[in-house]
């Protein structure tokens, strides 16, 4: 193991043993913390989740600075929607919306509007006035996904069964990018469908174009990108409607990244994905679908270790990184997934890899590696062009998130450990790159914030890049005590 990165993890441990031997049940004073490259500026407690905590479910979190980096906006896993002051933490105003979690936040490009995301009964999206918090518009996207029915008390994933909007970004002319999803078990017809559908909507709310044009298409598209300008617009298909009456409905087919024209909405070229057989019987994704700030390129990370780089310029696929794929270790393959990236302004991709896993859906007798896969927990600096690692970060724990700011300067990542019983390993914080410094990942290392709770994968970088925001969660060891709570920290560096 290289010195500095020892040293690395030795801070790791040292850290972590404070934190527990400090107030040690839902909170603890973040300001005696011992950190490096960063420091808190001011947090907010938020609600108490600890009911979700003991069942083992993070409480959701989205997180956005404005472009001027005045202000923050905080979305909550229990509707609450929230606009900070980002330096001194002062809250300006704060809605609630009901039914529902707010999953997504974005300013407009002049920070006069704050538009949000709902996962709720009808999944709208909205706009808010910054200055006054004065509602001026609201699109229902359940008009075409179909009203979802509220959770019953106490159903812990009854709230993703809602119709929710999974991808809301605000495009330089001020028009937004909406990927709404609805996913659930329908009673009345006792099967699961699965409809989503794609909008390109003006600064007032209006439809510019919709993917499909006639309706929802049948099939879950989890995440979507484009570039800043909007000229393209990358997505995912994953797993199709299982109702038949669903099925007639027209729309990409299951399987495959999707590329459309920005302007129109109308589709480009589609990339049908093959599993990777015999490990895995379908491709998945998350979060990972990216395209490069001038267009040129789009990526996607899979969960079976693959990263998939596409020309969108030539309308094909340029290369396939076997960035993280099984490897038979005892006998056993092992893999490790894509499951977060984004583009940077420089058009570089930074993709992170998750903890070591056996493929889903083999018959094997264990279910639980043998060893660890040789890329998990890693940080990759890819070269979309050449298909260049440029630079990878080797983490002694599960990262996931990864946020940059607009300039490229600053990338963090959100911390979370993999808790299998027999691998202990409860690090969580943020961590940040300098992605102005030369040479490999050790050195971009800039800075590290522990935290006793897993932090949530939707962190933000604030465009000035000195301030990071993050929501930690609360978690219960074996014995049933709570560490850490759900609350807001914003970092300076």
């Amino acid at each position: 193991m290289p010195r500095c990165l020892g040293l690395f993890m030795l801070f790791f441990v040292n850290t972590f043993s404070f934190l527990l031997a400090a107030k040690g049940a839902l909170a603890y004073d973040l300001k005696k913390v011992k950190a490096f490259g960063l420091e808190l500026l001011w947090e907010k407690e938020l609600e108490d989740v600890s009911f979700y905590a003991r069942a083992g479910h993070p409480a959701d979190a989205c997180l956005r600075f404005s472009k001027n980096g005045k202000m923050l906006a905080l979305g909550t896993f229990t509707g609450r929607l929230m606009l900070f002051s980002a330096e001194s933490g002062r809250l300006i105003w704060e809605k609630r919306v009901p039914e529902g979690m707010v999953k997504r936040v974005a300013f407009s490009e002049d920070g006069r509007v704050l538009y949000y995301g709902a996962q709720s009964p009808d999944a709208e999206v909205c706009a808010l006035e910054t200055k006054t918090g004065k509602r001026l518009w609201c699109f229902n996207t359940a008009k075409s996904l179909e009203r979802g029915t509220p959770a019953a008390p106490g159903d812990i994933y009854g709230v993703y069964q809602l119709p929710g909007i999974y991808r809301l970004k605000v495009l330089r002319n001020g028009d937004l990018l909406v990927l709404g999803l609805h996913s659930w078990y329908d009673e009345e017809k006792s099967t699961w469908r699965r409809l989503s559908r794609l909008w390109r909507l003006s600064p007032a709310g209006q439809v510019r174009w919709a993917y499909p044009k006639d309706g929802p298409a049948p099939v879950t598209m989890i995440y979507a990108d484009a570039d800043h300008k909007g000229q393209v617009v990358a997505t995912v298909t994953l797993m199709p409607s299982e109702y038949e009456g669903d099925r007639q409905k027209p729309g990409p087919p299951p399987q495959s990244f999707v590329a459309l024209s920005g302007r129109s909405g109308k589709e480009i070229f589609i990339y049908q994905l093959t599993p990777l057989k015999p490990y895995f019987k379908r491709v998945s994704a998350w979060e990972s679908v990216a395209v490069s700030p001038d267009g040129h390129f789009g990526a996607l990370g899979a969960s079976d270790g693959r990263l998939f780089i596409f020309d969108l310029k030539a309308k094909r696929l340029l290369h396939t990184l076997n960035l993280a794929t099984p490897i038979v270790i005892g006998g056993f393959p092992v893999a490790a997934s894509l499951s977060y990236g984004t583009f940077g302004a420089n058009g570089i991709f930074y993709v992170v890899s998750g903890e070591s896993t056996l493929p889903y859906g083999l018959p094997m007798a264990g279910d639980k590696p043998a060893g660890p896969h040789p890329k998990a927990r890693m940080l990759f600096a890819v070269e979309p062009a050449s298909a260049k690692v440029l630079w990878q970060f080797p983490s002694p724990f599960k990262l996931q998130g990864v946020a940059v700011d607009p300039q490229g300067k600053t990338l963090a990542v959100a911390a979370a450990a993999f808790r299998r019983e027999d691998v202990r390993v409860r690090q969580f914080g943020v961590l940040v790159f300098d992605l102005t410094r030369p040479g490999g990942g050790l050195t971009r290392f800039a800075g590290y914030f522990p935290t006793l709770g897993p932090c949530f994968f939707h962190l933000a970088v604030s465009p000035d890049s000195r301030l990071i925001a993050v929501v930690e969660n609360p978690w219960q060891d074996e014995m049933g005590k709570m560490f850490g709570s759900y609350r807001l920290l914003v970092l300076k560096r």
